[in-house]
């Protein structure tokens, strides 16, 4: 009888660490939803869209940051027939400059530029929600189209991470399984949208990696390493024609961003921790542990490895600035877990009562006396997002405590 008691306690404790830690009851709820009606799911999806379009809309029309003042300066000066890299330091590929002189070319003034920007980041943020749709993860998407943290980057900030992540989700989703002797349209398809989506920003770079340490045949995998890359090397070399390779190469390759690694702060002492960042240690630990995260999550599904790519890339960043936040949020939906809601809440604290950025009633009020100044916010977020990513990185592992969908699960058995 002892032995059942102590049996029946430890199963106890395992449930309630399994509710509390890695939300399961997610898991229990994702799944209900998936097991709706077609017409009921996308009920839910339409409200979550028109509560989403409605709060960017309402967000692009608050006064834009440093970010849109670039955009309105690089994007003339290309018009002009004048060197953006050179003038105003520009630090991204040729692809988003070419869309920013489109739509300063389209309109009268920054309003109406405002606003196209606005419409085309509303419809990556639209295109992702789609994806995870298709992939069986609805509950997720419309959590991500009303997550005050994308409507903050998509709306009022206008960083071009949502282009990058729907670009990058669309490659996985052509990709699938992917476990074929040889390289297949499904390949070359997933190269030119990853291509695409590190040439508008090249988050991603790691992540041609990653699918390269995917179980499988040697072609393929060496296709799906070097075939993105070269569609970006390709885009990227293009400012060539019109720009000085050396500026551009520095501006975009070399650029080393805040270089405040959350990563090293946390865990270093702040008397030395400056001192390590000023000899590059930051990007080092970013690459290494990148790798390494890979190498750990090489099992999951293209779709799904994507998805734990934007956990980890933020985690171990060497830098850590706004935008940044947005790009993880479509997987922080998915595999919501007790570190990853306490980011998400101060995070959407932290840029809702932002004077700078949506500036809410009430938030604007809490926000400063929870998190203070700018360069302490990343590490006040850290500690709660590596609590997130030790829990999924568990629970990737364990399935009953991670929520996959069943195109998810069909492509694990497919590829065991």
């Amino acid at each position: 009888m002892a032995t059942l008691h102590g049996a029946h306690e430890t199963s106890r404790l395992q449930c309630i660490l399994n509710r509390l830690l890695f939300f399961t009851w997610w898991v229990r709820v994702q799944q209900q939803v998936e097991g709706w009606t077609s017409g009921r799911r996308w009920t839910l999806i339409g409200v979550a869209a028109a509560i989403g379009i409605g709060a960017r809309l309402w967000a692009q029309s608050l006064p834009g940051n440093w970010d849109f003042g670039q955009w309105i300066n690089v994007s003339t000066a290309a018009l002009n027939g004048e060197d953006p890299y050179s003038l105003f330091g520009y630090n991204y590929p040729p692809p988003w400059l070419v869309t920013l002189a489109f739509f300063n070319a389209l309109t009268e003034g920054p309003e109406s530029f405002r606003l196209l920007i606005a419409l085309l980041l509303l419809a990556a943020d639209l295109v992702i929600a789609g994806l995870l749709v298709r992939r069986g993860y609805s509950l997720a998407a419309a959590a991500f189209l009303v997550s005050p943290v994308v409507i903050a980057i998509s709306g009022q900030h206008q960083q071009v991470e949502g282009i990058a992540v729907a670009f990058t989700l669309a490659a996985m989703t052509v990709l699938g399984a992917g476990r074929a002797a040889r390289v297949t349209g499904a390949d070359w398809g997933m190269a030119v949208l990853l291509g695409l989506s590190l040439s508008f920003k090249p988050v991603f770079l790691l992540l041609p990696l990653w699918l390269a340490m995917r179980p499988g045949a040697w072609g393929p995998r060496l296709f799906r390493c070097v075939a993105p890359l070269a569609v970006f090397g390709i885009i990227f070399a293009s400012a060539f024609l019109a720009y000085s390779p050396q500026v551009v190469i520095q501006k975009v390759l070399q650029h080393g961003g805040a270089n405040n690694s959350p990563l090293i702060n946390f865990f270093l002492p702040e008397q030395v921790a400056p001192w390590v960042l000023d000899q590059g240690a930051g990007k080092i630990a970013f690459l290494v542990l990148l790798l390494v995260a890979g190498w750990f999550f090489r099992h999951l599904p293209p779709f799904e490895l994507a998805l734990a790519y934007t956990l980890s890339a933020v985690v171990f960043s060497w830098a850590m600035v706004n935008q940044y936040l947005a790009g993880p949020m479509a997987a922080v939906a998915v595999f919501l877990n007790l570190g990853f809601l306490i980011w998400f809440l101060l995070s959407s604290l932290y840029l809702g009562g932002d004077p700078g950025v949506l500036n809410l009633p009430i938030l604007n009020s809490i926000q400063p006396n929870v998190l203070l100044e700018w360069e302490k916010v990343m590490q006040d977020l850290f500690p709660w997002v590596l609590a997130g990513w030790i829990i999924f990185a568990f629970a990737s592992r364990m399935p009953a405590r991670l929520y996959l969908s069943a195109k998810a699960k069909a492509e694990l058995i497919r590829t065991s």
